[in-house]
């Protein structure tokens, strides 16, 4: 296809915590470059994934869910999320419709439904393949009460690969025609290093519950490529001294673990071997603590 006719932008990948954003996100690019856990605020920053074919490129912003919190790392990524709706061309508002429209999903629809973001607005709902069938064009007719100006209403499975297809050519509908903006070889705005505190945190939140989760971060210390091997020094801050042996495990068999995983996945992405070293770190309330926000990569300057 001509330049002339090919479709390029963004989409904003929208909703409440642990709707699927990044689990659609990864499917859709085939390339896992967000992480995915079952516990909420897994995602902390708007992350890029690009999808490239033959008559389009669509740029992918998964964001953070957006939610309450009186913590500053919250209220971060909840800017983070409205500043990617602001931005992207087509907003992709996603829930999760094996549970019940709760309030929080239901403000959030609403919120955008109120026309002051002009873009247009694609409804996702969600892990259709654990929802009753029965309940799933009732969901939706509420869904079209709720913002009656959407352009489309689809219902998905991202993890099993459901209507995608159906998404993706929705979507394309919507894009500018203008040629593509990145190489289609190139599909995240992730450093691998950035890739690398991420791997490390995802099984840290695989691992833990969910308070210790919540004041988790990951610093990459060092980041070395060499000709058949990357070496890799990360730092896991936890925000309470209490944290520290939970993490560290009987005998150092937690962190082991988390290392071990961690570095197999990253083994698989950046297709070398890997050396990992992990210490655990306490930095009292670095949560909460703009100037340490901003040094994580989760200041509001994203």
């Amino acid at each position: 296809m001509s330049d002339e006719h090919f479709r390029c932008g963004t989409v904003a990948l929208l909703g409440v915590p642990n709707v699927g954003k990044s689990t659609l996100m990864n499917y859709l690019i085939g390339v896992k470059v967000a992480i995915v856990t079952p516990k909420p605020q897994t995602t902390r920053h708007r992350i890029l994934g690009v999808f490239t074919d033959d008559s389009r490129q669509i740029i992918f912003v998964d964001t953070p869910g957006i939610h309450k919190g009186s913590k500053q790392l919250n209220k971060n990524m909840v800017r983070v999320a409205y500043a990617a709706a602001e931005e992207a061309d087509v907003l992709a508002i996603m829930q999760d419709a094996s549970k019940p429209l709760d309030k929080p999903t239901k403000m959030l629809i609403e919120r955008f439904a109120d026309g002051r973001l002009k873009q247009p607005r694609i409804h996702i709902l969600n892990k259709v393949d654990r929802a009753d069938k029965a309940r799933l064009l009732p969901r939706l007719k509420q869904l079209q009460q709720l913002d009656p100006g959407a352009m489309a209403y689809i219902p998905l499975s991202a993890r099993k690969g459901i209507q995608t297809d159906s998404l993706l050519n929705e979507l394309e509908k919507y894009l500018p025609e203008q040629p593509k903006i990145h190489d289609p070889d190139w599909f995240t705005d992730q450093s691998q290093r950035q890739l690398a505190a991420e791997y490390v945190r995802e099984q840290v939140f695989l691992s833990m519950h969910q308070e210790i989760t919540f004041q988790t971060a990951v610093d990459i210390e060092r980041f070395e490529e060499f000709d058949d091997v990357v070496e890799i020094e990360a730092v896991i801050l936890v925000g309470n001294e209490r944290h520290k042996p939970m993490l560290i495990g009987k005998g150092g068999g937690g962190m082991k673990a988390v290392g071990t995983k961690a570095r197999l996945g990253l083994e698989e992405i950046l297709g070398c071997k890997v050396r990992l070293n992990i210490w655990v770190k306490v930095d009292e309330d670095w949560f909460d603590h703009p100037g340490k926000l901003m040094e994580l990569g989760l200041g509001t300057e994203q």
